[in-house]
């Protein structure tokens, strides 16, 4: 088999569309159609909706773990703060599920991270990675000959990088409070803003998801990618982020027959099809790249031959 039968599907190249409103509809029905349905993203999604879950508690565990060996038991706790954070971003009734899980895992576990199963860890943890480096490769229709060994280097670089942003998010955590209290004093009048200056870890982790969103998308993948190419389907996920979190959790407060239907399960099928629509709307905005990408190419080939000489 050839490298280009293993490459995904791709639509038939374009006749560039008049004007900008007709250009947005063919972007979004190019992602939806020739991404979503032909590019077999529904199962890519449900790959990184698994890896999500399987990975979620794992990491945890390792960051609290390596955190309290190497800086004791001030670091420990930030690291447990700081994880704790990750709920801010999720779905108040999908928080409300997986916060006790989390917390009684961190606090049986952080001992005994290093010393069982932490290479095994480590390796469930960078699986996420290769679920999002496999969605991304299909998504932007390339193809991924790099050795294993290497893709897997990189996916421990990318959980480093969140182990400390989930660290840097602890100190903000821990750390507020007590420059709240310094402050207050010699400015009292800024005691009504507190609950703006308590949003600041929020914000900082959103910063973060969107930075991990930047380097995912610019290294995952096996091609050469720019910022202002990558920055439209990033922003896109971003905000259908933000509707999806708010849209599932009305739905589970108001119609959710999970419990019914899935009995004890029903926690774990209500996260799992949360992090499923998360992966299908990350690989949206990779489809809406590249289909923003491919309409670029055709407005340049209109315009070279409208350009070329004897061109009609």
């Amino acid at each position: 088999m050839s490298q280009l039968d293993t490459l995904p599907p791709t639509a038939p190249t374009p006749l560039p569309p008049r004007g900008p409103w007709r250009a947005i509809g063919h972007v979004v029905w190019d992602a939806i159609y020739w991404g979503l349905f032909r590019n077999e993203s529904f199962a890519h999604a449900s790959n990184i909706a698994f890896a999500i879950l399987f990975s979620l508690f794992p990491f945890m565990i390792l960051v609290t773990g390596l955190a309290g060996y190497w800086g004791g038991a001030e670091l420990a706790e930030a690291a447990t703060q700081g994880t704790g954070g990750i709920f801010a971003v999720l779905p108040d009734e999908v928080a409300k599920i997986l916060r006790p899980e989390v917390s009684a895992v961190l606090s049986t576990s952080q001992s005994r991270v290093l010393t069982i199963g932490a290479l095994l860890l480590g390796v469930i943890v960078t699986g996420l990675v290769e679920s999002l480096r496999m969605g991304l490769n299909y998504a932007y229709r390339s193809y991924d000959d790099r050795h294993f060994l290497i893709r897997r280097l990189e996916g421990t670089f990318f959980m480093l990088i969140g182990g400390i942003v989930i660290l840097g998010l602890g100190f903000l955590v821990v750390v507020l409070p007590v420059l709240w209290g310094l402050l207050l004093p010699h400015a009292p009048e800024i005691g009504p803003y507190w609950s703006y200056f308590n949003r600041l870890p929020l914000v900082f982790f959103t910063f973060g998801v969107f930075m991990f969103l930047i380097s995912a998308h610019l290294w995952l993948p096996a091609r050469r990618q720019t910022i202002s190419g990558v920055l439209p389907g990033i922003l896109v996920t971003l905000a259908l982020w933000f509707v999806a979190g708010l849209v599932f959790s009305w739905y589970l407060s108001h119609f959710s027959g999970y419990a019914k239907t899935y009995a004890g399960l029903g926690g774990a099928i209500a996260s799992m099809l949360f992090f499923y629509i998360i992966g299908l709307i990350f690989l949206l905005g990779a489809e809406i790249n590249h289909s923003i990408e491919t309409l670029r190419r055709a407005f340049a080939a209109r315009r070279a031959g409208e350009e070329a000489p004897g061109a009609a």
